[in-house]
């Protein structure tokens, strides 16, 4: 079981427990729709779905609640690339690059990781800074469907390799 602990944050396997804050934060189209898989509207079907996958999901997929205080604020996943979400309230406080930089750490550092790939929407400007602020590079504009928006939305490709990552790390330090 993968927990990553940051100076503000608790990344671990979401619980039961979550699932009345997941609903509530993901029930809001300001937060769904910067999302590729996620519906608009959510509820509690689509939050049993989600519990559903993750007991079924791949060996090699890492999915963590973020959470603060104990208290879920949103989700981070790496998959077939690195997506995740936050809560409207929590928005503006750094949590989303405090909780993606843990990942892609323990991506590269741990589970030895050659490359990685995330998207944005192109009108997501925070999380265009999140993900080049880890180094990762714009490969190119793709179009990809959005469930909560029920159609197809601009998107930007990024990667991200180890030497990359290696160079964000130190100009960190």
């Amino acid at each position: 079981m993968t927990i990553l602990v940051t100076d503000r944050l608790t990344l671990r396997p979401p619980e039961e427990r979550d699932r009345q804050a997941m609903i509530l934060a993901l029930n809001n189209l300001n937060v769904s729709r910067w999302t590729g898989r996620i519906p608009y509207p959510y509820g509690p079907d689509d939050a049993e779905a989600f519990f559903v996958y993750l007991r079924q999901k791949p060996a090699d997929a890492l999915v963590l609640a973020i959470t603060r205080n104990d208290a879920l604020i949103g989700v981070i996943g790496l998959e077939s690339e690195l997506g995740y979400w936050l809560a409207e309230p929590d928005w503006g406080q750094g949590y989303g690059t405090e909780a993606a930089r843990a990942v892609v750490d323990h991506a590269f550092s741990t589970l030895g990781s050659g490359g990685l790939e995330a998207s944005y929407h192109l009108s997501n400007t925070a999380s265009r800074r999140i993900l080049l602020g880890l180094g990762f590079q714009e490969t190119g504009e793709d179009m990809a469907f959005s469930r909560a928006r029920a159609e197809e939305v601009p998107i930007m490709r990024l990667e991200l390799t180890r030497a990359a990552w290696a160079e964000a790390r130190e100009r960190r330090r």
